[in-house]
């Protein structure tokens, strides 16, 4: 037989990278696929020598979606868009820019916010954040150069002409005259409600989250809560001199 011939067929049965002979074709495609050494690509069968290279094959190419939170850490790969891939998802709670899984929809709902950009400016300053209560609670703390405050919050809200939606009648006059309703009572109390389903809160933070979270039917940008985001923001937003 030629030695050329001879090189092909044991190419087909040698593995370089481990230098190692294999008894068959088969047999060398077995070790390929089971071996710590070899990460293949089920696509197009590139064979990469280490998993970050292989995670990043399928990254750049899009073969296959890999969900680093699956098998203990070790990764899984999917269809994109496959049914058995968008139930993997939801069944384990899944986040699609990290891979990570979680307990429960909430616990993801609040993870997911470290992979927003904070646009959310200050109505005071120029820090930014990236939701909209998260700025409302800067603003409560008290902490803002501007100087706006929780007082000041709720001062607002109660002269919003809407103010029936979002604010307990009880609390109204207090919350006009400035009173500090946390040295007024000794327990909680709850100035503010949600117009979708009427939960109460000890703040306006707590409501912004609330509809932010959509942990009812009521929308933060929609209805009634969007006037008093407007609202909030003509009252409190400092313009910049030119």
């Amino acid at each position: 037989m030629p030695s050329g011939v001879s090189n092909r067929v044991s190419r087909k049965t040698h593995c370089s990278r481990c230098v190692r002979d294999f008894s068959s074709p088969r047999a060398l495609q077995q070790h390929l696929d089971d071996s710590a050494n070899h990460y293949r690509c089920e696509v197009c069968g590139f064979d990469a020598s280490t998993w970050d290279k292989w995670l990043k094959h399928h990254r750049k190419t899009g073969h296959r979606v890999v969900c680093q939170g699956c098998d203990d850490g070790e990764g899984m790969t999917w269809v994109a868009g496959s049914q058995e891939y968008l139930a993997h998802l939801k069944e384990e709670n899944v986040c699609r820019t990290c891979e990570e899984h979680f307990q429960n929809p909430s616990n993801l709902n609040h993870h997911n916010m470290v992979h927003l950009d904070p646009l959310i400016e200050c109505y005071g300053c120029h820090r930014k954040f990236v939701t909209y209560p998260a700025m409302v609670l800067h603003l409560e703390a008290g902490t803002c150069p501007s100087g706006i405050d929780v007082i000041d919050l709720n001062e607002s809200a109660a002269m919003c002409y809407q103010w029936e939606a979002y604010v307990d009648t009880d609390f109204r006059n207090e919350l006009l005259n400035r009173d500090d309703l946390k040295l007024e009572y000794s327990g909680l109390v709850y100035p503010f409600k949600c117009p979708g389903c009427d939960t109460g809160f000890t703040k306006l933070s707590g409501l912004f989250q609330h509809v932010y979270s959509k942990a009812c039917n009521q929308g933060l940008y929609e209805g009634k809560m969007a006037k008093l985001v407007k609202w909030l923001k003509n009252r409190h937003e400092i313009e910049e001199d030119d």
